[in-house]
């Protein structure tokens, strides 16, 4: 079992290791896309240790925002998570925005070990947005599968 701290942060550390050494066993790794759950610089510093690219959808700080100046569409630029309070760490990263789909006054935040150019940027959030379809097709299979109350 893993130990667990206050927060979780071993837990999703322990999880993406695992799920990631499991799935190099059977398929080449291009790109691992995470969602804001897994904002987290352990999570960060656990991809970066395990060599992998990754895209993690970030939750965006006042130190993120205030990249973004008035009327830019896009940011990219030099990042550097940390964490102060135990468990203490570090990671360095691209942290890029793009324009939010429908709400036009909103941008939406990622943070990356790729490189990212503002040219590139929504390209990579493009590539973030299509693994919803993969998520729904397969919460979608039971919908599909006969039901039965036999026991047989």
């Amino acid at each position: 079992m893993i130990p667990l701290d206050a927060n979780g942060f071993r837990a999703k550390q322990e999880a993406v290791r695992s799920l990631i050494v499991k799935a190099r066993q059977y398929v080449s790794i291009r790109h691992v896309y995470l969602d804001r759950g897994f904002y987290q610089v352990h999570v960060v510093t656990e991809l970066e240790q395990l060599e992998i690219d990754y895209i993690v959808r970030a939750r965006p700080s006042k130190g993120m925002k205030d990249r973004l100046s008035a009327g830019a569409e896009t940011v990219v630029d030099a990042y550097r998570m940390q964490r102060n309070r135990p468990p203490t760490a570090v990671a360095d990263v691209t942290v890029f925005a793009v324009p939010h789909r429908t709400n036009e006054d909103d941008h939406v935040w990622f943070v990356t070990n790729l490189d990212v150019e503002p040219e590139t940027a929504r390209a990579y959030a493009a590539a973030f947005g299509r693994r919803w379809g993969i998520e729904t097709s397969y919460r979608q299979i039971g919908d599909f599968l006969a039901r039965t109350s036999s026991s047989d």
